[in-house]
């Protein structure tokens, strides 16, 4: 329910609920509007006990602070045209309206207002309007009424004036502020330490991925949630750097992971490798030496770790990431250019590959002996 729309719609059913006001001077509706709250942000479990039978109670629904309505009462006056409707309800007062999540229920209700009679289907609760007390006046030790400075009483943290008749707060202590505007409490706010009036009035620290805090009416950051660290020491970014996963500050500010051949990662605030480099690869598992081991030349890791060439009767090597075969031993070849089976043909003695692949012996000296063609 946070669009505009909805919330024009909340206050009309604010207004409806209400029952129509036709005698003069009865404040009994409630007019709503959109408000930016600066409590500090939290969340609340409660209870909700409903004095409407048809309404199941709600255990454990969640109330999010700060409000996001204020709704005050107002009169209902020059209706156009007049509506058939209901008997005036009694006074409201003033009152705060907070997200609120419970569990989903769907009650049918027949309602009656100035609009008339029917049935409506219950969708969802959001919202959750608490009274705002109206300030008893037995609690003020200023009078009501006043002609000089001196017919006021003290106020806390600061001086009491007379204007216009009436004592109010003329000037606050250094370091205090009458943020509410009330008098009876006087300069009820410490300014130098105070987030949600930090210096000023309606001066709210904030501290992303933590919490704000005011020191000497100045923002700071209080504390940072867990897994965050403020690194760069600026309260403009909060705790900016995510220790758990952030490579340049794994698991405390300044600790910075290398990757030789890769790239470097953070996991759980200790560093591993995320990535290896084309034609690298990390065989031992440990992060510190990087991508340790160059994949396209390595015999005993050849294309990936553990992939050992072989070549029987000769030398084996890796190119490329492909085993090979770098020579063969005395007497052997590579005759049918497969380093699968290494350097298979013996060339001593094969009239067909005498002393060289694809020397054949013929004619007068059809035989191989030695690596030479003879009678």
């Amino acid at each position: 329910m946070s669009s505009p729309r909805t919330a024009r719609i909340f206050a009309l059913l604010l207004l409806l609920t209400a029952g129509q006001a036709r005698a003069a001077g009865i404040a009994d509706h409630q007019q709503c509007f959109k408000i930016k709250d600066p409590q500090t942000k939290a969340t609340y479990s409660v209870d909700l006990i409903p004095g409407d039978n048809a309404f199941p109670s709600a255990t454990g629904c969640q109330v999010k602070v700060p409000a996001k309505l204020l709704c005050i009462d107002v009169e209902k006056t020059n209706v156009s045209p007049v509506p058939p409707g209901a008997d005036p309800g009694p006074a409201v007062q003033k009152s705060l309206c907070y997200k609120v999540k419970c569990p989903k229920i769907t009650p049918t209700v027949v309602v009656e207002d100035q609009f008339g009679s029917r049935s409506v289907t219950v969708n969802g609760s959001s919202y959750l309007c608490a009274p705002v007390p109206v300030p008893s006046t037995t609690t003020t030790t200023l009078p009501g009424s006043c002609t000089t400075d001196g017919d006021c009483d003290p106020v806390t943290n600061g001086q009491a004036v007379c204007s216009a008749g009436t004592c109010v707060v003329g000037s606050c202590n250094p370091g205090y502020g009458n943020c509410n505007g009330l008098v009876a409490d006087g300069c009820e706010v410490t300014l130098d330490s105070n987030p949600a009036n930090c210096g000023s009035c309606g001066t709210i620290c904030t501290a992303a991925n933590g919490t704000a805090g005011c020191t000497s009416s100045t923002c700071t950051i209080g504390s940072c949630s867990a897994g965050f660290t403020d690194c760069n020491n600026s309260v403009v970014d909060g705790c900016e750097a995510a220790t758990t996963s952030d490579p340049n500050n794994c698991g405390g500010c300044g600790t910075t992971c290398a990757a030789p051949n890769g790239t470097p990662g953070c996991t759980s605030g200790t560093c591993t490798i995320s990535g290896c480099n084309s034609g690298f690869a990390n065989c031992n598992g440990i992060p510190g030496d990087g991508c340790e081991v160059g994949t396209s030349s390595d015999t005993n890791n050849c294309g990936g770790c553990g992939l050992t060439c072989a070549a029987a009767n000769g030398t084996a090597g890796c190119s490329s990431g492909s085993c090979t075969i770098t020579g063969c031993n005395s007497g052997f070849a590579n005759c049918n250019g497969n380093p699968a089976d290494g350097c298979e043909t013996i060339t001593s003695n094969n009239p067909s590959n005498c002393g060289l692949c694809g020397v054949v012996c013929g004619g007068g000296t059809p035989n191989c002996s030695s690596g030479t063609c003879v009678p």
